[in-house]
């Protein structure tokens, strides 16, 4: 079979399963082929369950509903406004600095799927340790509608730019209030408050998936990059299919906990949204960033590919917890500027192939000294 063919292959079947979304028994489902196609690639596979729930949403619905009781008694006890909005404006700073901050109501079951493949001779009883370890991973499940209302409950800058900006109005009025009484601060709370309960029923729907699953062919890529890797001397792979990814980062926070990557020999590969268009890539690090884009395109060259280097404008969420642990990581995506679906240009298995070509070549350069 053909590379072409096996991608189409393992697209039709992923795309059969229906959308995944995080915890649903589709996305277990997905979880069970991804564990099948590592084991058959040789790779040794692990499962780890993981409790998520879309934190970020529920921490936006939080700040929002303080704000609104803030708005609501700014004219009337306007110090307790005033620290409700700040503390709601501090919340918000740490979830999108530090890190999402703790769960927040119930937590629903899903799971990660974990691949490894051994450099040669490093099974032994004395094994040798790898120049260099190359982490593979895609999404799992569904990603989410981020347009129309939901888009307020998005972790974007623009999204999280009005949270503040309607918080600081808030704290502004009973600011106002305290040092200046005046009943024409209202004008200032009543826009907040209008934003602020936008904000707060667009957290309040949910995450839904989107009609047309561009994480299919990310999903694909990998399984597909692992099924043809030779036996490297240099280079440890790791493949792993990441549960829940578009509700929570508790997926990757876990993997990174239970497998402490060395930042100086790691390098992260994220496959996202290879729905159609152009294969694109962006160095989600400062750390040697000219040196892994030359490489990049040494690799794409060997494999007669075009990949073009440009920002991640859809948010490159796999990689956000790893630039924070200074984890060298790339994003591989596709980018189209037509709005047509990916079932519509039948292009996701091409460029499914074409990413996997791309993985594989990068992994080669690595393991010949690169």
């Amino acid at each position: 079979m053909s590379l072409h063919d096996e991608a189409l292959t393992i697209f039709r079947h992923l795309a059969e399963i229906g959308p995944r979304r995080a915890g649903s028994p589709q996305e277990a489902t997905a979880a069970a082929f991804v564990n099948g196609r590592l084991r058959h690639a040789g790779m040794g596979v692990t499962t780890h369950p993981l409790l998520v729930s879309p934190r970020r949403r529920r921490l936006y619905a939080a700040a929002a509903a303080a704000g609104i009781f803030g708005a609501l008694t700014a004219l009337f006890l306007p110090l307790p406004s005033l620290v409700l909005a700040l503390v709601a404006i501090m919340a918000l700073a740490l979830d999108a600095t530090v890190g999402p901050l703790a769960p927040i109501g119930p937590r629903r079951a899903s799971q990660s799927i974990i691949g490894t493949q051994a450099i040669a001779g490093g099974a032994g009883l004395a094994p040798r340790s790898p120049r260099w370890r190359v982490v593979i991973l895609a999404p799992l499940d569904s990603p989410t509608v981020t347009s129309g209302l939901s888009a307020l409950a998005d972790p974007s800058l623009a999204a999280a730019l009005a949270r503040v900006i309607a918080l600081a109005l808030v704290g502004l009025a009973a600011l106002a209030e305290l040092v200046i009484p005046n009943r024409g601060w209202v004008l200032l709370v009543a826009p907040a408050a209008t934003l602020l309960a936008l904000q707060l029923a667009a957290a309040l729907r949910g995450p839904r998936p989107t009609p047309h699953d561009r994480n299919l062919g990310a999903l694909t890529a990998m399984v597909l990059a692992t099924q043809h890797l030779l036996a490297l001397e240099h280079v440890e792979v790791w493949a792993a299919a990441v549960g829940a990814s578009s509700i929570d980062p508790g997926g990757i926070e876990d993997l990174l906990k239970i497998y402490p990557f060395e930042p100086e020999r790691t390098l992260i590969i994220a496959l996202e949204q290879l729905g159609c268009g152009q294969l694109c890539y962006n160095v989600d690090t400062r750390r040697a960033h000219q040196e892994i884009a030359s490489m990049i395109a040494l690799a794409a060259t060997a494999c007669q590919i075009v990949a073009v280097e440009r920002p991640h404008a859809g948010g490159a969420w796999l990689t956000e917890p790893l630039r924070r642990r200074g984890l060298r990581a790339i994003s591989v995506y596709g980018h189209s500027d037509s709005h047509e679906p990916a079932a519509a240009c039948q292009a996701a298995a091409p460029l499914s192939e074409d990413a996997a070509r791309l993985v594989a070549a990068i992994i080669e350069q690595l393991e010949d000294g690169g």
